[in-house]
């Protein structure tokens, strides 16, 4: 322990290198820069939160129409439209 005692007594006397006196500007860019892909990433969270909210509800939230709720189901999911041009070729 003693070594290390004066170790530290030898470098409390040295003068400190050129470079250390022009990294704190790297650290505050480098900090900001950090801070900045932080506040984008929660920004893009939050839209892909409210677009998520806002689509489920909109679909829970749309009036069943009167053929589904006799039949109990519509169109199949992935089925041709009409309006499709392989649609209109083939008939």
């Amino acid at each position: 322990m003693n070594e290390v005692d004066q170790m530290f007594a030898l470098l409390r006397g040295e003068p400190l290198p050129g470079a250390l006196g022009g990294i704190d500007g790297a650290v505050m860019a480098g900090l900001a820069s950090g801070r900045e892909r932080r506040a984008v990433r929660r920004g893009l969270v939050l839209a892909c939160s409210v677009a998520a909210v806002v689509g489920l509800g909109g679909g829970l939230a749309l009036p069943v129409p009167a053929f589904e709720r006799d039949h109990g189901h519509g169109e199949p999911l992935l089925g041709m439209p009409a309006a499709a041009p392989s649609h209109l070729l083939a008939s």
